[in-house]
């Protein structure tokens, strides 16, 4: 399998992972109590796509073998993992799993950087793998544990 093949396979299986994935969070995520209490709906859904948006523009970059939007992308990402917006639990999981997504996106980062984009598009699946884990925490933890059937 060529090096573009092999890229071209992988940001297919992410952009579809993803998409699905940050759509069906946007619904599901609205109604932890922590993300009603830190955040209105809309505002959260609006951060969410914004996180979609740079998905996007690294996907863009790893099929057009553009770095530069690469990094772009994934330095969005990083930023946005760190923001106040981000932290929707203080659940020591949740916790777990953002600052493992924080360290895949700046990994993603630095592999755009270096101009590998080999390197780069295995990032790409290890930061989206990690923000489904997580997402899948949300929806089957944190939903779960915050509605009122569950008390």
């Amino acid at each position: 399998m060529s090096r573009l093949t092999l890229v071209q396979w992988l940001v297919s299986v992410a952009l579809v992972a993803t998409a699905g994935l940050v759509f069906q969070t946007v619904r599901a995520g609205d109604d932890t109590k922590a993300a009603k209490a830190k955040l209105p709906k809309q505002e959260l859904s609006d951060f969410m796509h914004r996180k979609l948006d740079a998905s996007n523009k690294i996907l863009e970059g790893l099929v057009t073998e553009d770095t530069d939007l690469v990094r772009e992308g994934a330095e969005v990402l990083a930023q946005m993992s760190a923001a106040e917006k981000w932290q929707v639990s203080n659940n020591v999981m949740y916790l777990q799993f953002s600052k493992e997504f924080q360290r895949n996106a700046e990994k993603l980062v630095d592999a755009a950087k270096e101009k590998n984009l080999d390197r780069a598009a295995l990032r790409w699946m290890d930061t989206t793998m990690s923000c489904i884990e997580c997402h899948r925490f949300v929806r089957n933890e944190l939903v779960v544990q915050g509605s009122p059937s569950a008390k």
